[in-house]
């Protein structure tokens, strides 16, 4: 799935600077005025389903999807900062001969304050790193039990495009998450606490997002 993401990110990658590169012969370049808004909207989605097969054959299969919304508002040329809001639910069953099914869910919730500044590279075209601090919390629960409580912390960027298919609509995604992570997990079976905390490089689903946004 995130190889499958990522390749057609690269093509309409590809195609939009062809068609600007066609279409543009002037130095024009994209870009937001100071006091101009947006809003927008996102979804991400994930599903997998693996059957093994060993002494007993085994299904497993996962399904996960997200969205996101934010408002923006431009405090100088290009340079946005905004407040967004998010929510994830994943979902995994796990299927094995002569044994209950164990289905095991989660739901996220997000708030992620963040600023935004836009490089033009065509007429329609701009590239955009978006630097964000993420607060979540989550529970997971098994067949109906709530199992895990979790609540993560995260600061870093994630860079993205934007083209403008209209004068204020757009097309928009973003393309991975550099930064730092810190998560704590609390199982209420026995009460045991984890800690996770690192910095890394994502490409996975959750933060491969496509959307639309609407500038005025």
């Amino acid at each position: 799935m995130k190889k499958i993401a990522l390749f057609v990110c690269m093509l309409i990658i590809g195609f939009v600077n062809a068609q600007e590169n066609d279409q543009n012969s002037s130095s024009d370049k994209l870009n937001f005025a100071k006091g101009t808004s947006f809003v927008n909207g996102g979804i991400f989605l994930n599903s997998t389903n693996t059957e093994t097969t060993t002494t007993l054959e085994q299904e497993d299969s996962r399904f996960g999807f997200g969205i996101n919304s934010s408002y923006a508002y431009a405090i100088s040329d290009d340079l946005f900062i905004g407040l967004g809001l998010g929510y994830i639910r994943n979902k995994r069953e796990n299927d094995i001969p002569g044994s209950p099914v164990q289905e095991t869910t989660s739901d996220t919730f997000r708030i992620f304050p963040y600023i935004r500044y836009y490089k033009g590279i065509g007429k329609r075209l701009a590239f955009f790193v978006q630097g964000e601090t993420q607060f979540s919390t989550g529970k997971t629960k098994s067949n109906g039990e709530d199992f895990i409580d979790t609540n993560s912390f995260f600061i870093g960027a994630r860079p993205g495009l934007t083209y403008m298919v209209s004068k204020c609509l757009a097309i928009e995604t973003t393309i991975g998450a550099l930064g730092y992570t810190s998560e704590k997990l609390e199982n209420r079976q026995n009460n045991a606490e984890s800690d996770a905390k690192g910095f890394n490089f994502s490409l996975n689903t959750s933060n491969l997002v496509f959307g639309l946004s609407y500038y005025f």
